[in-house]
């Protein structure tokens, strides 16, 4: 980079220049006489112990926002009024709560009772998996060969969050190792039990559908060996069991008969679907009619 020379000098003369005994009482005496005058305007206007730095001067116009905001901060913040917005509530309105539940309908045997798994949290992701094997038929000389359907699966996917709740510790293991259970057979004397997944109050993602559970592997985390007892005061030994486990739960659809295209196709409370019987679309199909 090229420089002037004599303004590089100029400016290494001034950074190294050192004022002599004389200049430094000079200096010296004018900051006492620029703190007097400071010391002076602050007595003269009532505030000798300003807020601000001693080198700014009043701003009106920003302490009095500073004064509002904070008027605002200290006072009691009212609930917004929402009745002119589209998100309006009725007053009083009740919470809407909802849940997911993994129901045992085996529990006594086949189409014997039932026990309803009550999932803690609801999953934020489901994997629907659609697995259709195709056999592909090459003719001598033909490009591109002809398919056959072989069949399909349909497995669903997702992810439990079990947490303890028990002061013994004993119901996240409780937790996994039932659906454990679920996955496999009593034995030689019962098959795996079927299950339904009922996705909220309503039901309306998987009614009717009906799975086994092909794997219900789970991780243990956050390992508890002791605790105070809340109402005895005492030490007392929780064995070291879990305390949180992230259990992954794969869910294979069955069904008793071979579905037919709208039975595949329906979704609950839906028009133009019907597990129940043909729907009825007339002649003609226009695109979306099944929508």
């Amino acid at each position: 980079m090229a420089t002037i020379k004599p303004i590089d000098e100029a400016i290494s003369a001034y950074t190294r220049w050192s004022p002599s005994p004389e200049g430094q009482k000079v200096i010296q005496w004018s900051l006492e006489a620029r703190r007097a005058i400071v010391l002076f305007r602050r007595i003269k206007s009532g505030d000798l112990i300003g807020h601000d730095g001693p080198d700014t001067r009043p701003q009106p116009q920003f302490d009095a926002a500073r004064n509002k905001i904070k008027s605002k901060q200290e006072s009691v913040i009212s609930e917004p009024d929402t009745r002119n917005h589209s998100f309006k509530t009725t007053l009083g309105v009740s919470q809407v709560e909802d849940y997911v539940s993994i129901i045992d309908i085996d529990v006594n045997g086949y189409n014997k009772g039932h026990r309803v798994i009550k999932l803690p949290f609801i999953p934020t992701e489901l994997n629907y998996n659609v697995d259709s094997n195709f056999s592909a038929i090459k003719p001598i000389g033909r490009n591109n060969p002809k398919y056959h359907y072989t069949g399909s699966e349909d497995k669903l996917e997702f992810e439990i969050d079990w947490f303890s709740n028990d002061e013994s510790r004993e119901d996240v293991i409780t937790n996994c190792r039932i659906l454990e259970a679920l996955s496999k057979g009593d034995g030689y004397n019962k098959p795996p039990h079927r299950v339904l997944l009922q996705w909220g109050t309503n039901d309306i993602l998987f009614k009717d559908h009906i799975f086994i559970i092909t794997n219900a592997s789970y991780r243990l985390l956050n390992f508890n060996k002791a605790q105070i007892n809340q109402k005895t005061g005492e030490v007392e030994r929780t064995n070291m069991l879990p305390i949180q486990a992230y259990q992954r739960v794969s869910l294979a659809r069955v069904t008793s008969t071979n579905l037919l295209k709208y039975e595949v196709e329906y979704v609950a409370n839906k028009v133009g679907t019907s597990n129940l019987g043909r729907p009825n679309f007339g002649n003609s199909i226009t695109p979306g009619s099944l929508r």
